[in-house]
């Protein structure tokens, strides 16, 4: 066994939260957001707060070392290479959970807060349009509480009103077809994106969307989340009354948003079922989708929503819809007004006045377990960050990029590129035709390094109107609102710029895109310890590298694998391949199944995906680095390293019922105990708890 000390140097340790996607949102994401698979939790849009030292950082060992330590590598190998590491862990009270994700966020996060400092406090008058113009006014829109009361919901009330003096059906609809059309908000029907067509992903289609199901399917169905349930319902009885309900009006309404939203969920797609274009491309005329929506206008619906005219529709979930349909009587029109005034408030509640910011924030802690929350000013500019993301993006870029470690990643990239086209060749179970056409989707992918040669329209097209010129935070919000929405109108009917990034360079992820066929390395992440040049190769292979490799499995795991090389859902298998790659799946989500955090086993269906790309990704570095032993134990220790976390109870369950990748621990450990490397070079016997009979031993790609 090696003695390995690997260098992992980053800035100095920082503060950290879990703000941003949550379960107010769990099953409301776009069509692109679903087909895109990533490496990383998509929630880490936050800071959190570390009490790991620099010095401690650096001296963290990965791999197998000689040193004493209360865990046997044999039994928890992810215990003993971070045992050191998270000793040092201690979640503040701010804190949801920590891993080197949010690490790297917070990194990034504060180096974007001295730029809103020293704007705020510089007393210049910047040119209209410029970054620092729109961070400068849009942080004093944020942080202008006194402002903020004043608006109330300001320009929204007339909205709001809307749905609240309906007197039918159709006022209803109309209401919200006509918020939906001016600001993308959905409720109930009529929300839609503008996405890239599956079966054609040259062209752009209009999706559909499905109703907001709050605090998410998982959670109104599971069997340990009743107590979060309840929370929630007491969040949106508060929130009414914010509005401006009675105590007992707000509990009669409560009453009927969970009555509604319990009939709703019974019948809405679970989360893996999302990731499944077969379930999911459903291909309708307006005509029928008149016939699927029986009680809405549906000619008048299109037209309000700018979307008229087009010769398909893709409908994401059928059975919500049919469900949805049947809602749509005037019995409900009640019950319906309140579930829609609800979701407009709880999505608004973030830029809105101090009470609705208060309960949002209390709800979003007690859910995740935070006992304490982030003062005003970190709060202010975490919102201020995520209001520009691009304006902040072209600083980060200017300040941060390296071209040296983007070759150097570059050129990793292309050598497991290439071990993954060897290790389609050697699948016996696959036939020539059908490895041809695997190995033609890895030569066309296309690879996104850093960010982008040109910034996207939306970047200009937000404009930030300040205090003095009559804008608030809500105005602003609401522009970015349209902003996005006039983006995707100005895309419909034309080709798709294959070129274009959707991920901002300080984006501290990387992922995979199905509808192009291309991985995405944001520039925020090509630093340690996922990247360290210092590092050897065998410590990089297993940090960037996995990455890498991970984002290159993802083209054939259980959703990749359905499109071609042009992305394009397209089943390019013959039946017997298919029944096999069913097979494999099966036995890899019953031995995720076997594994569990906090007595809860972990779901391996939804997870299936994830623990795919885990599999191929340490199949291929394995691959890749043969039999030397040291730079196999610098690659397993460094990727277990790079997955070490710390999380609350409440957090941890949020994880079990809604992320699809498996809990941290066990991405390291049920991956090692399937790969044969693993036990080639440590001693592991069948009485270890890390050891998996190689019969039991599983993965699509080995």
């Amino acid at each position: 066994m090696k003695n390995r000390m690997v260098a992992l140097v980053l800035a100095a340790a920082m503060a950290l939260g879990t703000t941003g996607c949550g379960p107010f949102t769990v099953n409301n994401s776009s069509p692109a957001d679903i087909a895109k698979d990533s490496i990383a939790n998509e929630f880490h849009n936050g800071t959190q707060e570390s009490t790991v030292a620099k010095e401690d950082i650096e001296d963290a060992s990965a791999g197998v070392d000689s040193e004493p330590k209360d865990v046997r590598y044999q039994d928890d190998y992810y215990e003993y290479v971070n045992q050191n590491l998270l000793s040092k862990i201690e979640l503040a009270a701010t804190d949801a959970h920590w891993d080197w994700f949010g690490e790297l966020n917070a990194v990034v996060s504060s180096e974007m807060e001295d730029i809103i400092r020293d704007l705020s406090k510089d007393g210049k008058t910047y040119e209209k349009g410029t970054p620092e113009q729109k961070i400068k006014d849009m942080y004093e829109c944020v942080s202008n509480v006194e402002n903020r009361d004043a608006t109330g919901l300001g320009p929204l009330k007339p909205y709001m009103d809307s749905i609240r003096n309906a007197k039918n059906i159709d006022e209803y609809l109309d209401a919200l077809a006509h918020l939906s059309g001016e600001f993308g908000f959905s409720s109930i029907v009529g929300g839609y994106y503008i996405s890239q067509d599956k079966a054609d992903s040259s062209e752009y289609s209009v999706y559909m969307m499905y109703a907001d199901t709050l605090i998410g399917k998982e959670y109104i169905e599971g069997e340990a989340t009743k107590e979060y349930v309840d929370m929630y319902l007491d969040y949106v009885n508060d929130m009414l009354m914010e509005f401006g309900m009675s105590a007992s009006e707000a509990a009669a309404s409560t009453d009927s948003i969970e009555t509604l939203l319990r009939d709703i969920c019974a019948s809405t797609l679970t989360t893996e079922q999302l990731y499944d274009p077969a379930i999911t491309y459903n291909v309708y005329t307006a005509k029928e989708l008149q016939q699927l929506y029986t009680n809405v206008d549906v000619d008048k619906m299109l037209k309000t929503l700018g979307v008229a005219g087009q010769d398909r529709y893709i409908v994401i979930d059928v059975e919500q819809a049919k469900k949805i349909n049947s809602l749509l009587v005037e019995e409900n029109l009640q019950a319906l007004k309140d579930y829609s005034s609800f979701v407009m408030l709880n999505d608004v509640a973030e830029y809105a006045s101090s009470g609705y910011v208060k309960l949002h924030d209390q709800m979003q802690n007690a859910l995740y377990g935070i006992t304490e929350s982030w003062g005003d000013e970190k709060i202010w500019m975490d919102l201020t960050q995520d209001l520009l993301p691009w304006d902040f993006g072209t600083i980060y870029v200017e300040k941060h990029f390296s071209q040296e470690d983007k070759e150097a990643v570059e050129d990793m990239i292309d050598l497991i590129l290439k071990e993954y086209e060897e290790i389609i060749k050697k699948q016996e179970w696959m036939s020539d035709a059908t490895k041809a056409k695997a190995i033609k989707k890895l030569e066309t992918m296309q690879v996104k390094i850093g960010y982008p040669e040109e910034w996207p329209a939306a970047k200009d097209m937000m404009q930030v109107t300040p205090i003095s010129e009559g804008g608030s935070l809500l105005s602003n919000w609401l522009v970015s609102m349209q902003v996005a929405i006039d983006a995707q109108l100005q895309n419909l009917g034309t080709k798709v710029d294959r070129s274009e990034w959707d991920v901002t360079p300080q984006t501290i992820n990387a992922m995979y895109d199905p509808l192009n066929n291309e991985i995405i390395f944001p520039a925020a992440i090509l630093q340690a310890p996922f990247y360290n040049s210092r590092n050897s190769d065998g410590a990089n292979l297993g940090g960037i590298g996995f990455v890498i490799a991970h984002e290159v499995s993802h083209a054939f795991d259980s959703s990749g694998a359905l499109y071609d090389e042009y992305g394009n859902y397209n089943v390019w298998w013959t039946k017997e391949e298919l029944a096999e790659y069913e097979r494999l799946s099966q036995s890899i989500v019953e031995y995720y199944n076997n594994y569990e955090m906090m007595g809860i086993k972990v779901n391996g269906d939804l997870t299936l995906m994830e623990n795919i790309a885990d599999l191929g990704a340490m199949t291929c570095i394995t691959s890749i680095i043969g039999d030397d032993e040291e730079a196999l134990d610098d690659a397993f220790g460094q990727m277990t390293y790079n997955w070490a976390s710390a999380d609350t109870a409440s957090f941890m369950m949020y994880l079990l019922n809604t992320d699809t990748h498996s809990p941290n621990k066990i991405r390291v450990n049920a991956v090692l105990s399937s790969c044969d490397a693993f036990y080639d070079i440590y001693d592991i016997k069948e009485t270890d708890g890390m050891y998996v009979a190689p019969k039991d031993r599983v993965g699509i790609w080995r």
